[in-house]
């Protein structure tokens, strides 16, 4: 997407119901873009084995799992705030909360 005269961006939101669901299945079933193009064709469906959903948690980070084995290992030089959305999961029984991703964090200047 690209930003407005004011240099924002577009924002998608939703709601989901807490209760350990992947961060991957909540945008896609809120038609919320997770992947670019190429993404888009060579994604590898959840398994983590990619890396095209890498997500930035802005803010939430308390409402989600630990990074998993396979994120330690594929994000290893990443930033902690960086996540694979199909390893990420949203909220659970004792909590719930705002969680704030940014789209394609490698995108950022």
């Amino acid at each position: 997407p690209k930003p407005d005269e004011n240099g924002n961006y577009p924002m998608d939101k939703t709601k989901a119901v807490s209760g350990e669901k992947l961060l991957r299945n909540i945008m896609s079933e809120n038609k919320i873009e997770l992947y670019a193009a190429y993404g888009k064709v060579m994604n590898c469906g959840g398994g983590g084995s990619c890396g095209t959903c890498i997500v930035e948690i802005i803010q939430g980070k308390d409402v989600l799992n630990e990074r998993t084995n396979t994120e330690l290992r594929y994000l290893k030089k990443k930033p902690e705030s960086w996540r694979l959305a199909c390893q990420t999961i949203v909220g659970n029984k004792e909590n719930s909360g705002k969680v704030v991703v940014q789209r394609f964090p490698q995108w950022k200047k």
